[in-house]
Protein backbone atom coordinates (compact mmCIF):
# COMPACT_ATOMS: atom_id res chain seq x y z
CA UNK A 1 0.00 0.00 0.00
CA UNK A 2 1.06 3.41 -0.70
CA UNK A 3 -0.18 6.88 0.78
CA UNK A 4 -1.82 7.22 -2.18
CA UNK A 5 -4.18 4.40 -1.86
CA UNK A 6 -6.55 5.96 -0.14
CA UNK A 7 -7.34 8.46 -2.67
CA UNK A 8 -7.14 6.10 -5.69
CA UNK A 9 -9.87 3.81 -4.10
CA UNK A 10 -12.18 6.83 -3.27
CA UNK A 11 -11.17 7.84 -6.98
CA UNK A 12 -12.10 4.72 -7.72
CA UNK A 13 -15.34 4.45 -5.94
CA UNK A 14 -16.43 8.49 -7.21
CA UNK A 15 -16.02 6.90 -10.66
CA UNK A 16 -17.95 4.08 -10.12
CA UNK A 17 -20.50 6.94 -8.72
CA UNK A 18 -20.32 8.94 -10.99
CA UNK A 19 -21.13 6.38 -14.14
CA UNK A 20 -24.76 5.83 -12.56
CA UNK A 21 -25.67 9.49 -14.08
CA UNK A 22 -29.06 10.91 -12.63
CA UNK A 23 -29.74 7.90 -11.01
CA UNK A 24 -31.69 8.41 -7.32
CA UNK A 25 -28.84 8.21 -4.84
CA UNK A 26 -31.06 5.49 -2.80
CA UNK A 27 -30.93 3.39 -6.28
CA UNK A 28 -27.38 3.56 -6.69
CA UNK A 29 -26.79 2.53 -2.74
CA UNK A 30 -28.95 -0.31 -3.02
CA UNK A 31 -26.66 -1.45 -6.01
CA UNK A 32 -23.52 -0.96 -4.67
CA UNK A 33 -24.97 -3.52 -1.49
CA UNK A 34 -26.39 -5.63 -4.02
CA UNK A 35 -23.42 -6.04 -5.76
CA UNK A 36 -21.75 -7.63 -2.76
CA UNK A 37 -24.66 -10.65 -2.93
CA UNK A 38 -23.37 -11.03 -6.65
CA UNK A 39 -19.68 -10.92 -5.58
CA UNK A 40 -20.23 -13.47 -3.25
CA UNK A 41 -22.04 -15.89 -5.51
CA UNK A 42 -18.96 -15.29 -8.03
CA UNK A 43 -16.54 -15.89 -4.95
CA UNK A 44 -18.19 -19.48 -4.23
CA UNK A 45 -18.20 -20.50 -7.88
CA UNK A 46 -14.37 -19.05 -8.13
CA UNK A 47 -14.00 -21.42 -4.47
CA UNK A 48 -15.32 -24.48 -6.04
CA UNK A 49 -13.08 -24.19 -8.72
CA UNK A 50 -9.99 -23.47 -7.06
CA UNK A 51 -11.40 -26.53 -5.04
CA UNK A 52 -12.03 -28.80 -7.45
CA UNK A 53 -15.45 -29.65 -6.10
CA UNK A 54 -17.12 -30.02 -9.53
CA UNK A 55 -15.45 -32.75 -11.43
CA UNK A 56 -18.83 -32.98 -13.95
CA UNK A 57 -17.87 -29.56 -15.60
CA UNK A 58 -14.48 -30.18 -16.75
CA UNK A 59 -12.89 -33.45 -15.25
CA UNK A 60 -9.85 -33.32 -16.95
CA UNK A 61 -8.87 -29.79 -15.55
CA UNK A 62 -9.27 -30.41 -12.00
CA UNK A 63 -8.94 -27.14 -10.13
CA UNK A 64 -9.87 -24.42 -12.68
CA UNK A 65 -9.27 -21.31 -10.67
CA UNK A 66 -7.07 -20.15 -7.64
CA UNK A 67 -7.59 -18.79 -4.20
CA UNK A 68 -6.21 -15.59 -5.43
CA UNK A 69 -8.93 -15.10 -7.65
CA UNK A 70 -11.10 -15.88 -4.81
CA UNK A 71 -9.89 -13.05 -2.54
CA UNK A 72 -9.60 -10.50 -5.58
CA UNK A 73 -13.19 -10.30 -5.86
CA UNK A 74 -13.95 -10.42 -2.85
CA UNK A 75 -11.76 -7.40 -1.91
CA UNK A 76 -12.62 -5.48 -5.21
CA UNK A 77 -16.18 -5.42 -4.24
CA UNK A 78 -15.56 -4.67 -0.15
CA UNK A 79 -13.66 -1.88 -0.92
CA UNK A 80 -15.75 -0.10 -3.10
CA UNK A 81 -18.76 -0.61 -1.47
CA UNK A 82 -17.70 0.35 2.01
CA UNK A 83 -16.39 3.08 0.26
CA UNK A 84 -19.60 4.46 -1.57
CA UNK A 85 -21.36 4.26 1.85
CA UNK A 86 -18.53 6.85 3.54
CA UNK A 87 -19.20 9.50 1.20
CA UNK A 88 -16.24 8.30 -1.18
CA UNK A 89 -14.15 10.50 1.80
CA UNK A 90 -10.84 7.55 1.67
CA UNK A 91 -11.64 5.63 4.77
CA UNK A 92 -12.06 2.62 4.37
CA UNK A 93 -8.18 1.89 4.88
CA UNK A 94 -8.29 3.32 8.17
CA UNK A 95 -11.51 1.34 9.20
CA UNK A 96 -10.18 -2.00 8.37
CA UNK A 97 -7.05 -1.14 10.55
CA UNK A 98 -9.38 -0.19 13.28
CA UNK A 99 -12.16 -3.36 12.29
CA UNK A 100 -8.44 -5.49 12.80
CA UNK A 101 -7.41 -3.87 15.37
CA UNK A 102 -10.78 -4.14 17.64
CA UNK A 103 -10.76 -7.94 16.62
CA UNK A 104 -7.18 -8.50 17.40
CA UNK A 105 -8.48 -6.94 20.73
CA UNK A 106 -11.14 -9.03 21.77
CA UNK A 107 -9.33 -12.16 20.90
CA UNK A 108 -6.94 -10.85 23.51
CA UNK A 109 -3.89 -10.36 21.04
CA UNK A 110 -0.90 -8.67 22.47
CA UNK A 111 -0.26 -4.85 21.71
Amino acid sequence: MTDATPALLAYLSRWLDESQGDRDAEAVLWGRVAKVSEEAGEAIATLIGATGQNPRLNPFMGNTRGYDDVVDGLLDVAMTAVEHMTGNDARPLGLFQEKVGAGAERAGAPT
